[in-house]
């Protein structure tokens, strides 16, 4: 084979690959980059895949403010044959009606069956946030932080909750990993206009 038709023939080897390998983003990413539709398609093909898929398409349907498909995706959680994700789902489905009580009681039970999840701890700081305990919620996203560093969305989240503590330091170090990890994200403008702030 020549030379030029090895590289004209790895040229288009690579550029399959990279394709194929764009069509296979993690739903978090796809998620973090404000693809919701693309998160929940790829979580229905495979449905009956892994109950963090069903989570993602939970949260992305959430974000397109479609409560009754993100709380049908929560109760698919339910149904899982894994206890811990039993209960993510529960507090999502108790999230989604307003019992922060319930919301964060079942993320906690879930936290102490699978409490190196990041999906779990991540659940725990959701409910926390919107049960307003700020404590646990800076616990739980720092956590989610340590135990998947990639997750940008927890240190989205992770940065409100220090902010609401009024650790300025930490809640800008948890948004600027955000905006590195989540440079498409529909919320980067937000952030940005936040950090402008915490730097005055």
């Amino acid at each position: 084979m020549s030379v030029l038709r090895l590289a004209k023939w790895s040229a288009v080897a690579l550029l399959a690959t990279s394709v194929g390998l764009a069509g296979q983003e993690s739903l978090q990413k796809l998620f973090e980059s404000g693809n919701y539709n693309a998160v929940v398609e790829r979580a229905a093909e495979g449905r009956g895949g892994s109950p963090e898929d069903t989570y993602m398409a939970a949260l992305a349907l959430l974000k397109m403010e479609n409560v009754g498909g993100s709380s049908a995706e929560f109760r698919r959680l339910q149904e899982s044959g894994n206890e811990a994700w039993q209960q993510v789902g529960a507090s999502g489905v108790a999230m989604l009606d307003n019992n922060d009580a319930e919301a964060v009681a079942a993320a906690q039970r879930a936290a102490g069956m699978a409490g190196d999840n990041p999906y779990v701890q991540y659940q725990l700081g959701l409910a926390a946030a919107g049960a307003n305990d700020t404590n646990t919620a800076v616990t739980a996203f720092a956590r989610a932080t340590e135990l998947q560093p990639d997750f940008a969305y927890a240190h989205y989240y992770a940065g409100q909750a220090y902010q609401k503590q009024r650790n300025l330091a930490k809640a800008a170090e948890h948004y600027t990993y955000f905006l590195k990890l989540a440079p498409d994200s529909p919320d980067r403008p937000a952030v940005q206009a936040i950090m402008r702030t915490l730097r005055k």
